[in-house]
């Protein structure tokens, strides 16, 4: 298998982005936009990976809000988007691009 299958994400869409939280009810990471737009909630950090450079550098910037309880599975949020920041993988890039 060439390529791995991922979910397939909306591109440039956290130009709004407030804030990022993980939800311990319901263990997803939770995009919070400005103004009115509904929440975004994401299940698997992995589909991190195929969200625009754009999207994952705006998530890179902002840290994620947890309790302390719950900073183990949050981190893995953040993790991703710091590895997909640091290693310039992205929705646009190719394996062979830096790899």
């Amino acid at each position: 298998m060439e390529n791995i299958p991922l979910m397939p994400m909306k591109q440039n869409f956290l130009d709004d982005m407030r804030l990022w939280c993980y939800d311990p009810d319901t263990h997803e990471a939770v995009i919070v936009y400005n103004g009115d737009r509904e929440n975004f909630r994401m299940l698997d950090p992995m589909w991190i990976v195929n969200m625009s450079a754009n999207d994952i550098s705006k998530l890179f910037r902002h840290d994620i809000f947890d309790e302390d309880k719950d900073a183990h599975q949050a981190l893995k949020f953040q993790r991703v988007a710091c590895y997909c920041f640091y290693r310039g993988i992205h929705a646009e890039s190719t394996w062979t691009l830096k790899h």
